[in-house]
């Protein structure tokens, strides 16, 4: 379904923005959501077939729902089915709209705009007008890049090597990686993207030893600044400050960084590099091709969480939307989501800031909007491990989600349930993670007769008015969110299911006090070796505000 903050008006808009394009099925399950059961309808109720080769034209689509003819002339009418999915697309169950589909609904009119001139430029360079600033920011600015070797930092991530991919490409570099070994989400993005893994620093001529013509090679660091994140073979390199020329990273300048000479810097606090990067192509005229803008789409989606993380900013959602329409992908949360399922082993690792937030998707039903994360792991001893942070970081996420993109508060948009599923794919079976009252009741009706457990070690369940035994379920061989878990929600909310009972005064202002506290802490996280880190005392003081007993209480009153 359009997402609820997408009215029927902007989905003509987008459609009429569409022009003569051919829409296929992904991309109307993009523009509709719900998983593909509203394109499904379109398509059916259309005569198209339900597969891969259904095609429509924008135009045609855009005619066929918003064409005059009224149903009460013929209630069996094309129209009249129309209207009756129109309202089934704005009352019915199912997602709420994600952060990615938010970006789209905000930038998607302009993106395409941009993209269509960003590709005629491209294509006829001889007729374009370079403005005066973009001619001297080429020539005596960003030109020292030219020709650079372009490397990211050890413990490389995703942004680091699509950065060092797109500034090669952008100013006639060469990439080259950090580490030998890539982690499961990079290797499936270069998959993704059509490009070959770069080369390691040390086996390129000219990085750790010298080329041909005994030379060492200018090198710009991308993603990081810190002497101990660069790699061993430049960080040891007496020369490294000569050989330095340039930093583009959304970091901070770290207190060790220092150069013999002025070096090129971009460092902007966005929440990825990439982004920067792609800014750069917007700004120089330079043309990107598919392949580059589908690189870079992945970086700024894992660095980001998919646009979830505090680190995400306007630039980020923006160019996530143009970046969708240069790389021509459809749906931008389903590739987040394959992206994810590779990284999950590598996330884990990561602490429960990333496990919480990577593949989480929100929900609404009768009123009830409710959050689910899924963990896939061949073994989930790893995850249950941190379970109490992992508990904590729901509870905060259900705070966070109250907020609109430019920060302000809004209550509304909070999350009344969170839930985390860690499925072990080795075993086929599903554990719950249960973060308060309110989600082991929905729990206990949604998936009834399943064993309750211990989360954990050392679990800390204080203001979470559950008792540690309570922390998790064992849901057994389930394993889908799609088709097992979300329909057991959904069943439970229609079958009437209501959380306890409002909270008493005092825990408004406990609400109060922890909406606060989340968004202090939102401004003092900062991502440290690619994992956030986060000061949660003052949360943790809000959460237990007032509440009595020690953490093995049951309590009576209802979590946030």
């Amino acid at each position: 379904m359009p997402p609820r903050t997408r009215t029927m008006e902007q989905l003509k808009s987008m459609l009429d923005a569409e022009g003569d394009k051919v829409l296929s099925r992904k991309r109307l399950t993009a523009l509709l959501g719900g998983d593909g059961l509203y394109a499904d309808s379109v398509l059916q109720a259309m005569k198209l077939p339900l597969d891969d080769t259904a095609e429509v034209l924008a135009k045609d689509l855009s005619n066929w729902i918003f064409e005059e003819t009224t149903p009460e002339a013929d209630p069996t009418s094309e129209r009249a089915n129309t209207q009756r999915m129109q309202k089934l697309l704005q009352l019915s169950d199912g997602d709420v709209a994600s952060s990615a589909q938010e970006a789209m609904a905000e930038f998607e009119e302009l993106a395409l705009k941009m993209a269509k001139d960003f590709k005629a430029r491209a294509e006829a360079p001889e007729k374009k007008e370079e403005s005066f600033t973009t001619a001297v920011e080429e020539l005596c600015v960003r030109r020292i890049l030219e020709g650079c070797l372009f490397v990211g930092h050890v413990k490389t991530d995703l942004d680091s090597v699509a950065g060092a991919i797109g500034a090669a490409h952008l100013w006639n570099g060469s990439p080259a990686r950090a580490e030998l070994e890539l982690n499961g989400e990079i290797m499936y993005a270069l998959e993704f993207a059509g490009i070959e893994m770069p080369p390691f620093f040390d086996e390129m001529p000219g990085g750790k030893d010298p080329d041909a013509a005994g030379n060492l090679m200018r090198v710009c660091l991308v993603d990081h600044n810190e002497e101990k994140q660069m790699v061993e073979a430049l960080r040891k390199d007496p020369n490294r400050k000569k050989r330095i020329v340039g930093i583009i990273d959304h970091h901070a300048i770290a207190d060790n960084f220092s150069s013999e000479k002025p070096v090129y810097m971009d460092v902007r606090p966005w929440g990825s590099m990439s982004t920067i990067v792609a800014h750069t192509y917007m700004t120089s005229d330079r043309p990107m091709p598919k392949h580059i803008a589908r690189i870079l789409l992945c970086a700024i989606i894992s660095d980001t969480l998919n646009l979830r993380s505090v680190t995400t900013t306007s630039a980020d959602r923006m160019l996530v939307t143009l970046l969708s329409v240069l790389g021509e992908v459809d749906d931008v949360d389903e590739l987040a989501s394959r992206m994810f399922k590779a990284k999950t082993q590598w996330i884990v690792n990561l602490g429960a800031y990333e496990m919480v937030r990577g593949d989480q998707k929100d929900f609404e039903s009768h009123g009830h909007k409710f959050g689910i994360a899924v963990l896939e792991v061949t073994d989930p001893q790893p995850v249950l491990n941190v379970a109490s942070d992992i508990l904590l970081e729901l509870r905060i996420l259900k705070v966070e989600k109250g907020r609109n993109p430019d920060g302000s508060e809004n209550p509304s948009k909070e999350l009344g349930f969170a839930f985390v599923f860690v499925v072990d794919v080795t075993n086929q079976q599903s554990l719950l993670l249960l973060c308060g009252k309110k989600e082991l009741e929905l729990a206990k009706v949604a998936f009834p007769g399943r064993p309750l457990r211990e989360a954990g070690p050392n679990m800390k369940v204080s203001g979470l008015y559950i008792q540690k035994s309570e922390s998790l379920m064992d849901i057994g061989s389930m394993v889908s969110r799609k088709a097992e878990f979300l329909p057991a929600f959904f069943k439970a909310f229609g079958d009437g299911f209501q959380p306890p009972k409002e909270e008493k005064e005092e825990d408004q202002s406990r609400k109060a006090k922890m909406r606060a506290s989340v968004l202090n802490m939102n401004f003092t996280s900062f991502a440290n070796n690619d994992a956030m880190t986060r000061d949660y005392n003052d949360f943790r003081a809000a959460l237990t505000e007032g509440v009595e007993g020690d953490e093995e209480e049951d309590e009576e009153d209802e979590d946030t």
